[in-house]
């Protein structure tokens, strides 16, 4: 580029700057009133804005009434402190809502948009109008960015919405960053729920009466992928950080860090409590810390996971491949995650799991942590657990119980359980591990000095190549090892301290003992 070219684009661009100026939403007739109706006029003032090249539309501090507003590209929507905009009562504010779910703030096929500012957007979800059941469709959202490019939303608040507080579908390049969201006044009140690619989530705070921070795929030829979560404290009545329900393309290249799943400051109000499963020990809890759930027949890999700590989850981590859908089902792999603390309140116990025929594999779940709550039966070691291959996927979905209080694992292969530390706060007399059909599978470095109970600490069936090494307590063990069924083979114990142990294996009549390997072990 020669000068004189260069010093017309420089004269371009500064007088782009110096053109995009703020639009005061007043100045167009909006009334910050709480009463008065000023759908017509924020629009007013954003397609002002657009239309002079951009800049910013400015909320001054007052409570404005709205229906469905319409972001455009190069427009800044900026709510300044003390602004609220109110979302309408009225059903005919949001134009074709039973067709097209739109939000209060509603981004559609642009691009170069942002919301910001310290001021907060009401949904009001908690009105009677927008209590119509959970499958019912004429709920609004807060915010929608649909099918958008380079879009940002920074430091506002969300609150109250009538269905999901802030959908991201189908958009490319998108940062989030230091929004608070509080939703627990509606059925779906999912705090953000992602499908999109290139996406940065940082330094949020979220509650929410159903999933916090949810990885969704419903297109189905655009993977979810390229996304970052970090530094986010999140409480939700139902999963805190899920992947799934719906997973029709998929999901690839995503990290979760650095974030805390602490109790939900309410209960949700749509009958969870009431139906609560036996065996839970806190009146109010996140539902699981961490979902991943692959069952629409879409892919799963390259999930990292790291550095969370969880108060309050009925169940830690629930890993899933099912096939809900009439389609051949496809692959769940390549999941790290690492250095969890988590106190878990119910019998439910984390779990990672997929169907005949179909394994969750390459999972490496290290430096673990769970406070567990004890008070496992041996009913419900004896239980037998059904498949439900095409069930929609909780950990409720089992049954109240299962018959590990630390991992249940089952059609599952090359999976790593590294520097897993159970505590148990009362007795139990379940296993801390079941195997059941998992090939593949390392227990390294198990930790669980309070099991007492006669049920075996590991428990193997129908497995091939299990490797249990690097175990050592203090206290008595009665029993170490039971394995059964006619399929296990290559079960090996190595380099373990066996010195407080009573008793190392014991096998169902139809093992040979040859498929037991015992090596490098410390014996009494």
């Amino acid at each position: 580029m020669n000068k004189k070219n260069f010093l017309c684009l420089l004269f371009v661009l500064l007088a782009f700057v110096m053109n995009a100026k703020d639009y005061n939403v007043i100045d167009f007739g909006a009334i910050g009133d709480g009463n008065t109706k000023n759908t017509v006029y924020l629009q007013l003032a954003i397609d002002r804005c657009a239309e002079e090249g951009g800049g910013r539309v400015i909320i001054p501090s007052g409570v404005y009434v709205t229906g469905t507003i319409f972001l455009k590209s190069h427009v800044n929507l900026h709510l300044e402190q003390n602004a609220e905009l109110s979302g309408s009562k009225d059903l005919d504010d949001y134009p074709n809502l039973a067709k097209d779910r739109k939000g209060i703030v509603h981004a559609a096929n642009i691009e170069d948009a942002s919301i910001t500012g310290f001021g907060t957007i009401n949904g009001n979800g908690c009105d009677l109008v927008f209590q119509s059941g959970d499958s019912a469709p004429l709920r609004p959202y807060v915010v929608v960015f649909k099918n958008c490019r380079r879009m940002h939303i920074q430091n506002v608040t969300l609150r109250n919405s009538a269905n999901w507080t802030f959908r991201i579908w189908d958009c490319d390049e998108v940062f989030v960053h230091g929004i608070r969201i509080y939703s627990h006044c509606n059925f779906n009140n999912d705090g953000i729920d992602i499908d999109a690619r290139n996406v940065v989530v940082s330094d949020c705070m979220i509650e929410s009466t159903d999933d916090g921070i949810c990885f969704k795929s419903n297109h189905k030829e655009k993977l979810c992928e390229n996304v970052t979560v970090t530094n986010c404290i999140i409480a939700s009545n139902c999963n805190a950080i899920k992947f799934g329900t719906a997973s029709m393309s998929g999901f690839k290249n995503i990290t979760v860090s650095n974030c805390v799943i602490k109790t939900p400051s309410e209960n949700d109000l749509f009958g969870y409590k009431a139906h609560m499963v036996p065996g839970v020990t806190a009146p109010v809890n996140n539902n699981s810390g961490i979902s991943i759930e692959m069952v629409d027949a879409g892919i799963l890999e390259k999930i990292s996971i790291t550095n969370i700590t969880m108060q309050d989850v009925l169940t830690p981590i629930f890993i899933r491949l099912g096939a809900r859908r009439p389609r051949p089902v496809k692959y769940l792999k390549d999941i790290v995650i690492s250095n969890i603390i988590a106190n878990g309140e119910s019998l439910m116990t984390s779990s990672i799991t997929g169907i005949p025929g179909y394994y969750a594999e390459n999972i490496k779940i290290s430096n673990v942590i769970f406070n567990c709550p004890g008070g496992g039966l041996i009913d419900h070691v004896k239980r037998e657990i059904p498949e439900k291959e095409k069930t929609y996927p909780e950990n409720k979905m089992f049954g109240p119980n299962l018959p590990a209080y630390g991992f249940f694992v089952r059609h599952a292969r090359n999976v790593t359980l590294e520097n897993v530390c159970f505590n148990l706060r009362y007795k139990d007399v379940r296993h801390a591990f079941w195997l059941d059909d998992a090939f593949n599978v390392k227990v390294l470095n198990p930790e669980s000095d309070d099991h007492t109970s006669d049920e075996a600490l590991v428990y193997v069936k129908n497995s091939n190549n299990v490797t249990v090494s690097g175990y050592s307590s203090p206290n008595v063990l009665p029993l170490f090892l039971k394995t059964e069924g006619k399929d296990n083979s290559r079960i090996k114990l190595m380099m373990n301290d066996f010195s407080t142990v009573k008793k190392v294996v014991e096998l169902s009549p139809e093992v040979e003992k040859e498929n037991v390997i015992m090596m490098s072990n410390i014996e009494k």
